[in-house]
């Protein structure tokens, strides 16, 4: 009888104990979520998007930077790479995509620099619980030297994965000739909201020489970097500046048929 007693009292405290964690454990838990968020820029603003992962700690953050104009959003990485823990955020640059403000080539930066400062913020590093020092930056196209160029001058962010990055300009000389055919081709076609020849052009003139890649190698050589492609056209820079993890697939600008891939070489690679 004593045995008994002793055992229905065992059984009773592990039950109320399971009971006792388990309900921690849910007042602990926050389920992902996804937030629209404003940044403000001076006078202008842009429109990010907030995918957040799972749990109260803060995390690593993933900031995608979309190409030129953006069609391809990367968001089904996104969703993955939440799902792995990690938070995403999603942003249109300036002047494009209902973001305000004017589209130029030296806003670009700027523009994931105020991102990344928003996000370092006490107040919104513990509201959307993002860890300062631990940013990722995952380009595409124009995006990818968006991102080689922001994280040579802000050392918050430690990795940077590239998917077929655009090195524009790097063959364009200075000639005033040559910057207006560049925006009649390649900027006012893919409908920019809010930019104008003559300050687009005003703007590459002056800022030309900060847009090559190669000054920034001692920079970009302490990041680990991996760019995925789907050609040889970047392999010249990637061996100048070295320490880059490079992969030619065989698939078009956006991986299309190899997103599954795509996917899991990212997610592996942030995670090793």
């Amino acid at each position: 009888m004593k045995n008994l007693s002793i055992s229905l009292i065992i059984v009773c405290l592990l039950f109320f104990s399971h009971n006792l964690i388990a309900q921690e454990n849910n007042n602990n838990n926050i389920p992902a979520s996804s937030e629209e968020i404003t940044i403000v820029i001076e006078n202008d603003s842009i429109a990010a998007f907030g995918m957040l992962a799972s749990g109260k700690e803060k995390k690593e953050t993933v900031i995608l930077l979309h190409g030129l104009p953006g069609n391809e959003r990367n968001l089904d990485l996104a969703q993955a790479l939440r799902r792995d823990g990690r938070n995403v955020i999603y942003f249109n640059y300036r002047g494009a995509w209902g973001s305000q403000g004017e589209f130029l080539f030296s806003n670009l930066t700027e523009d994931v620099k105020h991102v990344i400062d928003f996000f370092s913020t006490p107040e919104n590093s513990n509201k959307f619980r993002v860890k300062t020092d631990s940013f990722i930056l995952f380009g595409h196209s124009m995006g990818g030297k968006v991102a080689l160029l922001s994280a040579a001058k802000d050392d918050r962010i430690n990795k940077i994965a590239l998917c077929s990055p655009w090195n524009y300009l790097s063959r364009s000389s200075l000639k005033e000739e040559n910057f207006k055919n560049f925006y009649k081709n390649l900027i006012k076609p893919y409908f920019m909201l809010n930019t104008k020849q003559v300050s687009f052009i005003k703007d590459l003139q002056l800022n030309y020489k900060s847009f090559h890649l190669k000054q920034y190698k001692r920079e970009l050589n302490k990041l680990k970097i991996l760019v995925l492609d789907e050609n040889n056209r970047n392999k010249n820079w990637i061996e100048y500046i070295g320490n880059i993890e490079h992969h030619i697939w065989k698939t078009d600008h956006s991986f299309s048929d190899k997103r599954l891939e795509l996917i899991n070489k990212v997610s592996e690679w942030l995670d090793n």
